[in-house]
């Protein structure tokens, strides 16, 4: 059998673009190929929107204001299918984002994360707020019209002459209240193509989620007399043993991530922070979680009052 000379399989080879070559080194140790990127880059893994994207890199205060880089529009859904109601809010930019459903708690409307939906979306995301088809919808039911929600988010961004054509890049991650929280962990059980959430003082009397492996924010309440964590959002936690995980209890009772209620600041800087890193791939974001920007909410007793986590991430 002929051997190819190495003449014919240089280091330069490894990097022409031509896929009908390749680069072999020599037989002996060491061999090692360097490639110059012209400049600094961010490399991660997994689906998303690559960093960037016309985000800035975040600062501790433009994460804590109200609205982050981006501008933004609203969209309502004409005909909502599997579920009861959305409004759909979206970075105007050209570009497309991963989409992210909300989903209110028992007896909640979309008045439950309005305030997150417009935080969301001016830092890349396009956000569904839903209402539910009944207000006493379990957290099952909720589950499944998170999933139906995402569904028809993602047709939207396939819809041509629709507001949200392109604006999707089928990435999808999804946060919820109470029930809706609820809804959340079975969303990410039952669901494959969500790949990150956020149950917030989550409730399901039923739920075993120890199967979830997709990296999981739990936000809870100390005083809350509904789901305290440690009902369900610990058990869960603990129990999830194959998913990277944030838990983060905060003073106030079962409203504490509503609307009008608690820290938004800190709960919009931890949000934003979890689903870029997840959805986006986006590590810039990685420090307020996981690394000497998160250290003064972490320590600080009279914001957070219990704090978990599985960094390094």
């Amino acid at each position: 059998m002929a051997l190819t000379p190495l003449t014919a399989t240089p280091a330069s080879a490894a990097v022409d673009g031509n896929t009908g070559t390749r680069w072999s080194s020599t037989f002996s140790d060491p061999q090692w190929l360097t490639v110059d990127l012209g400049a600094t880059a961010t490399i991660g893994s997994g689906e998303g929107t690559p960093p960037g994207n016309g985000i800035p890199g975040p600062t501790t205060a433009s994460l804590e204001a109200a609205r982050g880089p981006l501008t933004t529009a609203t969209y309502t859904v004409p005909r909502p299918s599997g579920y009861g109601s959305g409004t759909v809010t979206y970075p105007t930019a050209s570009g497309s984002y991963p989409g992210i459903v909300l989903m209110p708690g028992y007896q909640g409307t979309q008045q439950n994360l309005q305030w997150l939906a417009p935080r969301l979306a001016s830092w890349g995301f396009v956000v569904i707020n839903v209402g539910t088809n009944t207000l006493t919808d379990d957290p099952e039911s909720r589950g499944r019209q998170i999933t139906a929600a995402g569904t028809q988010l993602l047709a939207l961004g396939n819809a041509p002459g629709n507001p949200l054509s392109g604006k999707l890049d089928g990435t999808l991650g999804a946060a919820g209240h109470s029930m809706g929280g609820g809804g959340v962990m079975a969303a990410l059980r039952d669901d494959p193509r969500f790949r990150a959430g956020v149950p917030t003082a989550p409730y399901h009397p039923n739920g075993n989620f120890s199967g979830v492996t997709e990296p999981t924010f739990f936000l809870t309440c100390q005083s809350d007399s509904v789901s305290h964590g440690d009902r369900y959002a610990v058990p869960w936690y603990n129990s999830m043993s194959q998913a990277e995980k944030l838990y983060i209890e905060v003073p106030g009772d079962h409203l504490c991530p509503m609307t009008g209620y608690g820290n938004k600041a800190k709960q919009g800087k931890w949000m934003v922070s979890f689903f870029s890193l997840w959805l986006r791939a986006d590590t810039r974001f990685s420090p307020f979680l996981c690394g000497p920007a998160r250290d003064a909410d972490k320590n600080n007793t009279s914001l957070v009052t219990r704090w978990m986590d599985t960094c390094q991430f």
